[in-house]
């Protein structure tokens, strides 16, 4: 299994699949950071690093998520790459290999798009003087659901709110891997999870339970603080989905060998 796991991870790091994912990682944030540094009044540097993660990215983040890795899996099953590798070793360790690859390439680069930035922000622009910030005065700051983090330190804030991206990047991420294994519908496996992380922020918006929004659980920059447990709840519920896949996946790899 470990060595399985090893040829993957080196099948998804060729040159080509790291300057994919490089992109992937800064694309987005800085072409966000372009757009808000002149357009916006900050009265914290910490302001600039929410709006430069606010639009692009929570919008499109199980997509991003899906191409970080699960989409190269599409051409071995369209390839018939699985008649081979099934005669070699069984499908269920060829799967879990790839599936733990996937969630691992995934955490880094949902990670890494949320750290990077925060690096850049809190550290290195304030050096370069790009964005003058505001002084208060008696304008309201709103606080975001993670700055209860800040309590333990501005980069623990960074560091563990960029980790939790990451856990929820590997999970949307394994969701979208997981259906593509059970239906080989490329269509089915990326836009399920993007239809469930869309709609349950319209669904819970709809019922005034934004607090448990799969978009805002991940990304509350548009509502008030709320406490820190509320996060647990759609997190709960995509961790439930993705249990309920894999073993939905061993069982119907298991009776394909009765």
């Amino acid at each position: 299994m470990t060595s399985q796991i090893h040829k993957e991870f080196l099948k998804a790091t060729t040159k080509l699949r790291i300057i994919v994912l490089v992109l992937l990682i800064l694309t987005l944030p800085i072409i966000k950071f372009v757009l808000v540094k002149d357009n916006y009044v900050y009265y914290r540097q910490l302001e600039i690093f929410l709006r430069t993660n606010s639009d692009f990215v929570p919008i499109l983040f199980p997509i991003i998520m899906v191409l970080a890795y699960s989409i190269y899996f599409v051409s071995e099953q369209s390839n018939n790459y699985l008649q081979y590798v099934n005669s070699r070793m069984s499908l269920e360790k060829y799967f879990s290999s790839k599936l733990i690859v996937n969630a691992t390439i995934s955490f880094i680069t949902a990670f890494l798009i949320i750290f990077l930035p925060f690096i850049f922000i809190m550290y290195i622009e304030p050096l370069l003087n790009i964005i003058t910030l505001s002084p208060a005065g008696e304008n309201p700051i709103p606080y975001t659901t993670f700055e209860q983090l800040l309590t333990y330190g501005t980069l623990s804030y960074g560091a563990l709110y960029s980790f939790w991206i990451g856990v929820n990047g590997a999970l949307y991420a394994s969701f979208s891997m997981l259906l593509l294994m059970l239906n080989k519908q490329p269509l089915i496996a990326f836009g399920v999870p993007f239809i469930y992380y869309t709609v349950g922020n319209f669904l819970t918006q709809l019922l005034s339970i934004d607090q448990f929004s799969p978009t805002l659980s991940l990304f509350p920059f548009s509502i008030s603080q709320q406490q820190i447990w509320t996060i647990f709840i759609p997190f709960s519920i995509l961790f439930m989905i993705n249990i309920v896949l894999f073993l939905i996946l061993i069982r119907s790899l298991r009776r394909s060998y009765e």
